[in-house]
């Protein structure tokens, strides 16, 4: 039997959380056992991970203590650029601003694996974006610390006030929003398609990184060396988060996933073999779990579920899904419906 995906973050994130609180007159403490989670084993190992499940509820009971939707927000001001280890130290050490966001993108699951981060240009804009994993509970407070943080460093390292162009965010629109215009002083789209922070790369001409080619290639080299102990036993997690955002396009086959790795096709076999589990597996289960949250938690027609899990045709889709669930898409639909 293979092990429960473990989605984590670094443990630098709930000490910044905490003093955020204590800067707002609240004692950290009981919202962290609230969550299982112990301060003291942050301070000891800043380089630990957290697991995502205890940070969401976490942030849950900040939110409920707080009542401030907003206090995401706040937490930037108490995250250096060292909370991110030796990523960080890579932003610092780029030859420019805009490589250091590349970078950040490129290595985003030393913060956290729990989402998929891409990068996408346009000739005047940079945008960092979320491709949540189906069934991962991202609390949208994480994500608008994790924006502010980006946003906040840029501006220590000489960017101007102008530096964002617009920020998209999947979380419901709140009652009031002056203060995610104030932080990112830019328009803000809630209940947007994706998360995306959307900065003008001509404003990232004016930070001052240290650009020490040497110190940088240091640097990155232990950010991924820090990856790859991270997720020695966790190549089937990158496997499934590649499948993920890659269904749409067609089933990837093992060759191409290999490739986006940066390992041969044998070593992803073995990798694989060594988790007790293989391709095929994980290319089963990602579908299963995509299609039960799909079929239970949106109102997609079965024809665009099935083109958007890599099947060519919906007779296809629905012969898979009733060898999988034993019933059909449509009336696993209607009785998933029916229990809530």
């Amino acid at each position: 039997m293979t092990a429960t995906p473990k989605y984590t973050t670094l443990a630098a994130w709930p000490l910044a959380i905490c003093k955020a609180l204590e800067s707002a007159g609240i004692d950290p403490n009981p919202l962290l056992k609230s969550a299982s989670l112990k301060r003291s084993d942050f301070i000891d190992q800043p380089d630990g991970r957290v697991d995502v499940a205890l940070m969401t509820q976490f942030w849950q009971a900040v939110a409920t203590k707080t009542q401030d939707p907003a206090f995401g927000l706040s937490v930037a001001k108490y995250v250096q650029p060292m909370h991110f280890r030796a990523l960080g130290m890579l932003m610092l050490t780029d030859t420019n601003l805009e490589s250091a966001i590349t970078k950040l993108g490129q290595y985003s699951e030393l913060v956290s694996n729990s989402v998929t981060t891409c990068i996408e240009y346009t000739p005047e804009l940079i945008g960092l974006c979320f491709d949540h994993i189906a069934n991962v509970q991202i609390h949208p407070m994480a994500t608008d610390s994790f924006f502010a943080t980006i946003t906040t460093l840029c501006k220590q390292m000489g960017a101007n006030n102008d530096l964002v162009s617009h920020v998209q965010l999947k979380r419901p629109q709140p009652k009031y929003t002056s203060k995610w215009h104030h932080c990112f002083n830019a328009s803000v789209e809630f209940s947007a398609p994706r998360d995306c922070l959307w900065i003008k790369r001509k404003e990232l001409t004016n930070a001052t990184t240290m650009g020490d080619k040497k110190l940088a290639a240091f640097n990155e080299s232990v950010v991924v060396d820090y990856i790859t102990d991270m997720n020695t036993s966790q190549i089937s997690i990158k496997v499934k988060n590649i499948i993920t955002i890659s269904l749409e396009n067609g089933e990837p086959n093992l060759e191409s996933i290999a490739k986006q790795l940066n390992m041969s096709e044998r070593s992803l076999r073995r990798r694989l073999r060594e988790e007790d589990i293989t391709y095929r597996q994980v290319l089963k289960n990602t579908r299963m779990e995509l299609a039960s949250y799909y079929l239970t938690n949106t109102q997609l027609p079965i024809t665009q579920i099935s083109y958007k899990l890599g099947f060519t045709d919906t007779s296809n889709f629905s012969r898979a899904f009733t060898r999988w669930f034993n019933q059909t898409p449509s009336l696993f639909r209607n009785t998933t419906s029916n229990k809530s």
